[in-house]
C-alpha cells in the first residue's frame, strides 16, 4: 500500500490588514489544502477567526483530519462537514435573514490513500501539480479552467474599478461587489455548476474524484489558488518545474517569489489582472512513496 509524507507546507495573508482564510493540514493517509472564499461586505454569521471564510478553513482542516482516516469515503466525510458547518451557522444566526452570497464557502483539493488507491478529491479551485520518478506529470482541480476564468473577470473588474490605486481589493468597489455577489449567490444550487464546502451537504454529491498512477515515488503540490498563481497566472514555472522548486528549496522562497511579483513588478494588476494585490497563499509538498 502506498503512504503518503507532508514534507513541507507554508500559509500566509494576502494582506497584513485581513484574515488569513487558507488552511492546510493532513493525517497518516491523506494531505490537503482548504482556501475560504473572501466575503462580499455582509454581517459575519458565526464571528470567529475574524470572518466567516477563516472560520470555514480551520473548521474543514480539522474536520477532515479527524473524519478522513480509516476507508471512509469522501462523500461521506464532505457530508458529515458540511452538516455539521450549517448547524454551526444556523446555531451562531438564528434571527438573521441569510443572503445567499453572504454564505461561508471554502474549495478544497485533497490526496488520500485509499488502499492500493491514490485518490484525488476536491471541489472548487484549488490545486494539484504531481511529479512521477519518471519525469512525467499531472496538475488537476475540480473546476476545470478556473485561472483562466479569473483572469477574465479580473481584467473586467480591474477596468470598472480603475485599477488597485482605488481599492487594494476589486470585491470593495460596489459595481465590482454586485457582480460578485450575483455569482456567489448561484454556488451550491442545484442546477448550477460551482459546488464547494460550506453549509449545503448535498454538496457531496459534486465530490471530483480523480484516480492518480504517478510512477513511485512521487512528489506534489497542493495549492491554494493564491500560490499556485505561480504557474496558472505568472506562468513562472511548469508543473516539474514547480513542484522540482519546492522540493530543492522549500517552499518559501516560492512564497517570496509570488510576492515580489505582485508587491514590486506588477502592483496595478495591469500584466496580470487579479482581482486582489495579493490572495492569500497556501501550499503543502508531499511524497507518496511505495
Amino acid at each position: 500500500m502506498p503512504n503518503i509524507r507532508i514534507i513541507d507546507s507554508i500559509t500566509a495573508p494576502g494582506s497584513i490588514s485581513r484574515a488569513n482564510e487558507d488552511s492546510a493540514g493532513g493525517n497518516a493517509t491523506c494531505a490537503f489544502v482548504i482556501d475560504g472564499a473572501t466575503g462580499l461586505g455582509g454581517d459575519s454569521l458565526v464571528g470567529l477567526h475574524g470572518s466567516d471564510a477563516a472560520w470555514l478553513a480551520r473548521f474543514a482542516q480539522s474536520t477532515f483530519e479527524e473524519l478522513a482516516r480509516n476507508g471512509r469515503p469522501m462523500t461521506d466525510v464532505v457530508r458529515e462537514l458540511n452538516q455539521r458547518a450549517a448547524n454551526v451557522v444556523h446555531e451562531a444566526a438564528p434571527a438573521l435573514p441569510i443572503e445567499p452570497w453572504n454564505l461561508p464557502v471554502a474549495s478544497f483539493q485533497m490526496v488520500r490513500i485509499e488502499g492500493d488507491d491514490i485518490v484525488t478529491h476536491g471541489l472548487g479551485d484549488c490545486r494539484l501539480f504531481l511529479l512521477g520518478a519518471d519525469g512525467s506529470t499531472f496538475s488537476t482541480s475540480a473546476i476545470k479552467g478556473a485561472s483562466a476564468q479569473e483572469r477574465d473577470g479580473a481584467r473586467t473588474a480591474i477596468a470598472h474599478a480603475g485599477g488597485f490605486a482605488t481599492h487594494q481589493a476589486l470585491a470593495d468597489a460596489p459595481g465590482v461587489r454586485e457582480e460578485l455577489r450575483r455569482h456567489r449567490a448561484a454556488y451550491n444550487r442545484q442546477g448550477g455548476s460551482v459546488w464547494t464546502l460550506g453549509i449545503e451537504p448535498s454538496a457531496a454529491e459534486h465530490l471530483v474524484t480523480e484516480r492518480l498512477e504517478p510512477s513511485l515515488p512521487a512528489r506534489g503540490l497542493l495549492c491554494s489558488d493564491g500560490f499556485a498563481a505561480l504557474v496558472d497566472q505568472y506562468g513562472r514555472y511548469d508543473i516539474a518545474e514547480f513542484v522540482g522548486a519546492a522540493n530543492t528549496a522549500g517552499l518559501a522562497p516560492l512564497l517570496a517569489e509570488l510576492r515580489h511579483i505582485e508587491l514590486t513588478e506588477d502592483p496595478d494588476g495591469k500584466q496580470f489582472p487579479r482581482f486582489k494585490v495579493s490572495d492569500d497563499a497556501t501550499a503543502v509538498l508531499f511524497e507518496i512513496v511505495a
